[in-house]
C-alpha cells in the first residue's frame, strides 16, 4: 500500500468512510468505490443480514476496492453494546456500557473486547467505532445516557481502556467518542449544536480524562463530536472542524498519533450550520483523517467534489491529504487489511455457534442490576394478585436500531410471577391512566416497568395517580437510571439499564428473591456510588 501509487481521486477517496442502504452490492455501493473511489464503508442494522450473508458483502466489497482502488477498505460499524449494535447475533450483544459500569466485575470490559474483536474481524469488520469514552455527568443527556459507564472519569477511563485492549488485541481498531466530550449536553448532535462552556481545568479533570487515558493506552482512532467548547476553540467552531481542538490539543497536547474520524456530518448540529461541503474540508484543515458520510449518496458525492476542488484551488494541499491519507494507509498496514479478504464461512458458523460470549454476557447482565430499597421492602414477590405495568418497547436515541426488540417487560412478568399485565404506549393518555388506576385499586402489589419516562410525563401521570390509592409499587427503571428522580417515596426500585431479554431475566430474579449485585455507576441525589 504506497501512497505514491495513488491518484488523487483514490487518496481522496481514502479520507471517506460512507454507507450505503441495502445488505446487497448494488449499482450504489459500485458507483461509491468505482466512480468515486470511496475507500472506507460504514455498516448500519440496514445491511446486515445473516453472519454468512455479511461476511459475503464485505468480502465483494473488499474485493472491488482493490480492483479500483489499490488499498483494502476500513470496514466499520457501531457495536458498542447495548441498544447501538448493529449486528444483533446473539453471540455479539453484550449489555449497554453503564451495565458493565454497575456490575463491576474485573476485567469484563476488556472480555467483552475480545469476544466483539474476535467476532467481528472473522467477519471482515475491522473497524469498531467504540467505546463511547463521554463521562455521563448531565441526566438531561438525551443521547448519551446508558451508552456511558458512569460518571466518574477514572472508570469510564479503566472500562473504556481495558475494552480497547480487548478489542485491539483481537486484530480490530478500537475508535474512542466523542472527543472532547459528549456526556454534559442536553441537545442530540443528531438534532442541533450543542456548547459546553466548562473552564480548561474542569475539562482536563472530566471529559478530557478519559481521552487521554486512551491516547496512552494506544487507541488507533479517535472519532469526533459536532459540540462546540469555546475555552478551547476561541472562534467558537464545533470540535469536527477546529483545528485548535484536534491538531493543537488531540494531537500536540495529548500526543494521538492515530487517525481522527469525524462523527457523521449529516448530523444537523453540522449540516443545518455548515452544508456537507464546508464540514468535510473544514475538518480536514482542522486535522481530521477522514470524513464519515452515513447515509446520502448525494451529500457523499458532494463531499468528494468539495475535498477534490478544496485541492485544485489551493485551499487544502495535496501534502495535507497526504498526511492523512499516509496514516489510514499505515494503520492499515498495521492492522493487516490484506489478509482476511474473503472470510471463511465455515469457520465463521463455529465461531458464532460457540455459546460463551453469551455466557458472559447473561453474567455481565445479572450482575449488573441494582436494588435500591427503603424499610418496608417489597420484596421478594409472594402474591399472585399483582398488576403488572410496563412501557412497551420503542427506540428512544436516533443512534439505535429497531430490529428485535424485546417482548413487553409485563407479559414476562406475568409469565413467571403470575398476576395482570398491562402494555401501555410510551406516553399513556388521561383516559388510560384512569382504566388502569381502576385496575390497581384491589390488587396486592403493582409492579411498573418505566422506559425513559422523563421524556414521556404519561408514564409519571400515571405512577402518581396509582401511588395516591395504592403504594405497594415496585418501580422498574428499563432503561435510564435517571429516571428516579421523578418517583416520590419509593420503597423498591429496581434498575435494569436497558430494555432487554438479558436485563429482564436479571430483573425477574430479583423480584423472585434473589439478590441484586449492581451498583449505580452514576450519582443521582440522594443516591449515591
Amino acid at each position: 500500500m504506497e501512497l505514491d501509487n495513488l491518484t488523487l481521486e483514490q487518496k481522496i477517496g481514502q479520507l471517506i468512510m460512507a454507507g450505503f442502504p441495502s445488505p446487497n452490492f448494488d449499482r450504489y455501493m459500485e458507483k461509491l468505490i468505482k466512480e468515486y473511489n470511496v475507500g472506507n464503508i460504514i455498516l448500519f442494522s440496514r445491511n446486515i443480514g445473516s453472519i454468512g450473508d455479511t461476511a459475503e458483502l464485505i468480502s465483494l466489497i473488499q474485493l472491488n476496492m482493490i480492483k479500483y482502488n489499490q488499498v483494502p477498505a476500513f470496514i466499520g460499524v457501531d457495536q458498542e453494546g447495548g441498544d447501538v449494535s448493529r449486528i444483533r447475533h446473539t453471540s455479539l450483544m453484550f449489555p449497554c456500557n453503564m451495565a458493565f459500569g454497575a456490575a463491576g466485575i474485573p476485567g469484563s470490559t476488556r472480555q467483552q473486547g475480545l469476544f466483539t474483536g474476535e467476532k467481528l474481524r472473522a467477519m471482515g469488520i475491522n473497524l469498531n467505532i467504540a467505546p463511547v469514552l463521554d463521562v455521563n455527568n448531565n441526566p438531561e443527556n438525551p443521547i448519551i445516557g446508558t451508552r456511558s459507564y458512569g460518571d466518574h472519569p477514572d472508570k469510564v477511563a479503566e472500562l473504556g481502556c481495558a475494552y480497547i485492549e480487548g478489542l485491539q488485541h483481537k486484530g480490530v481498531v478500537a475508535t474512542a467518542k466523542h472527543f472532547p466530550g459528549h456526556g454534559d449536553t442536553d441537545i442530540d448532535t443528531h438534532l442541533g449544536l450543542p456548547s459546553v462552556s466548562y473552564g480548561r481545568d474542569r475539562l482536563e479533570k472530566v471529559e478530557l480524562y478519559p481521552f487521554q487515558k486512551a491516547v496512552e493506552a494506544g487507541v488507533a482512532a479517535v472519532m469526533t463530536a459536532h459540540i462546540i467548547f469555546p475555552v478551547l476553540d476561541g472562534e467558537s467552531r464545533p470540535a469536527t472542524i477546529s483545528y485548535p481542538i484536534l491538531t493543537e490539543l488531540l494531537r500536540r497536547q495529548m500526543g494521538f498519533q492515530g487517525i481522527i474520524i469525524t462523527d457523521c456530518i449529516e448530523m444537523k448540529a453540522v449540516l443545518d450550520n455548515y452544508g456537507v461541503e464546508k464540514t468535510a474540508v473544514e475538518a480536514l484543515k482542522a486535522g481530521a483523517d477522514m470524513i464519515c458520510i452515513s447515509h446520502t449518496l448525494d451529500f457523499q458525492i458532494r463531499s468528494v467534489e468539495a475535498i477534490k476542488n478544496a485541492v485544485k484551488s489551493g485551499e487544502l494541499s495535496e501534502l495535507r491529504i497526504d498526511e492523512s491519507v499516509g496514516r489510514i494507509l499505515g494503520l492499515k498496514e498495521k492492522y493487516r487489511l490484506m489478509q482476511n479478504l474473503c472470510p471463511d464461512i465455515s469457520m465463521l458458523e463455529r465461531l458464532f455457534s460457540d455459546e460463551s460470549s453469551a455466557l458472559f454476557a447473561a453474567e455481565v447482565s445479572r450482575k449488573s442490576i441494582t436494588l435500591i430499597t427503603g424499610k418496608n421492602s417489597l420484596l421478594p414477590v409472594r402474591s399472585k394478585n399483582i398488576l403488572s405495568i410496563s412501557a412497551e418497547p420503542a427506540l428512544t436515541t436516533n443512534v439505535e436500531d429497531g430490529k428485535n426488540l424485546p417482548v413487553s417487560f409485563c407479559t414476562s412478568v406475568t409469565e413467571l410471577l403470575g398476576g395482570e399485565g398491562i402494555a401501555i404506549p410510551q406516553n399513556p393518555d388521561k383516559d388510560l391512566i384512569e382504566e388502569i388506576c381502576r385496575k390497581s385499586l384491589d390488587k396486592d402489589l403493582i409492579i411498573f416497568g418505566m422506559h425513559n419516562s422523563r421524556f414521556n410525563p404519561g408514564q409519571i401521570e400515571l405512577y402518581n395517580a396509582i401511588r395516591r390509592n395504592n403504594k405497594n409499587i415496585i418501580t422498574i427503571l428499563l432503561k435510564n437510571p435517571y429516571d428516579v428522580r421523578f418517583i416520590e417515596d419509593t420503597e423498591t426500585c429496581i434498575f435494569a439499564y436497558e430494555y432487554s431479554p438479558l436485563s429482564i431475566t436479571g430483573v425477574i430474579k430479583v423480584l423472585s428473591g434473589e439478590p441484586a449485585y449492581g451498583r449505580l455507576p452514576v450519582n443521582i441525589h440522594p443516591y449515591t456510588i
